[in-house]
């Protein structure tokens, strides 16, 4: 077997979830968040038109809120 040793702190239920999830390629919503995030924050660095900039801030902002409550889900699911 390999040697995992950040598995040991692992649960197994946890870890065959992750497991199922790697298998198939599914990303947990929060990594796919901070895809969006940066994907939304190269944007706006491109954008110059005021309105095209203030629309894109809101979507970022958006983004950013959804990402941390996906951390902080995911902290207090850790935590029990």
């Amino acid at each position: 077997l390999p040697d995992r040793p950040g598995d040991a702190t692992v649960d197994p239920g946890l870890a065959a979830g992750y497991r199922i999830m790697a298998e198939n390629g599914v990303l947990p919503e929060e990594f796919q968040l901070k895809e969006k995030v940066a994907a939304a924050k190269a944007v706006l660095a491109e954008l110059t038109d005021p309105e095209a900039r203030k629309s894109a801030m809101a979507k970022l902002a958006d983004l950013e809120m959804r990402l941390a409550i996906a951390q902080e889900a995911r902290r207090r699911f850790h935590q029990t």
